[in-house]
């Protein structure tokens, strides 16, 4: 591996060692980063001995694999109100918004629950309004049937039994078969299921097959229901639109 212009190697090298920890692989052990790539063992050991001085990672030390670290959530949750992200984000909103005609939203899964992260309002008179940061029920709204349909740990059970009391079966059911039903047509679409006057429009924001959120068109059912074929469309290429420019570039 040899370093472009203007980049560290190092870094690079470190930074495709915190990338190699995945949602289905959580830890990871030295020999088999080293090997996976392609870089010298004792390299790989100081870097991720490095990383866990700072919180980036963590060891186990009783199996001496590695976790990802307390450092990096608080970086995730600075990211998401950066103006950097917004500036990714909001020219794809604004395009939504204009060809939809309502409000827009981006929202990430917290726990499960999700919450917004970014907003685009309509151009229209009659907008719905949501506060950053403001969270929401995982088991409501196409939003969130959008993230938790692709959640690779948060069941239908975990979702409506968040608030400590057991679930009925047949609403574990009914969400079980909303999860399915997304993940077979790519989106999801609700009425009345958080409030009473919206219908919402959503598609998964996927980053490499991994869910990263969900963006949704929020608007009245009496004007969305008769656009409701091009608005699914307009928000599936937005969300495709998100995927690809959140992705990281590799080298």
């Amino acid at each position: 591996m040899t370093a472009r212009p203007g980049e560290l190697l190092t870094v690079s090298r470190a930074l495709r060692v915190l990338r190699a920890f995945t949602e289905d692989r959580p830890t990871r052990g030295v020999t088999e980063l080293a090997d996976e790539l392609g870089l010298d063992k004792s390299q790989v050991q100081r870097m991720l001995a490095t990383l866990a001085g700072q919180g980036f990672t963590v060891v186990d030390p009783a199996t001496r694999r590695y976790t990802l670290g307390p450092t990096l959530v608080q970086l995730g949750r600075q990211a998401e109100g950066s103006p950097g992200l917004r500036h990714q984000l909001e020219p794809i909103l604004e395009e939504l918004a204009a060809a939809a005609g309502e409000s827009v939203v981006v929202c990430v899964p917290d726990g499960f629950r999700y919450r917004t992260i970014a907003a685009c309002d309509g151009p229209g008179m009659l907008r719905y309004a949501t506060a950053l940061g403001r969270s929401y029920p995982g088991h409501l709204g196409s939003t969130g049937h959008a993230i938790f349909a692709f959640h690779p740990t948060a069941s239908a059970p975990d979702l409506l039994g968040a608030d400590g009391h057991k679930p009925d079966p047949d609403a574990v059911a009914e969400l079980t078969r909303r999860h399915e039903q997304v993940r077979q047509h790519g989106y999801a679409i609700s009425e009345g299921e958080f409030d009473a006057r919206v219908m919402a429009i959503s598609a998964p924001v996927l980053l490499d097959g991994a869910i990263f959120g969900s963006v949704s068109v929020l608007g009245p059912p009496a004007y969305m229901t008769p656009q409701t074929e091009e608005i699914v469309g307009a928000v599936l290429h937005s969300a495709d639109q998100l995927g690809r420019a959140l992705r990281p570039v590799t080298a």
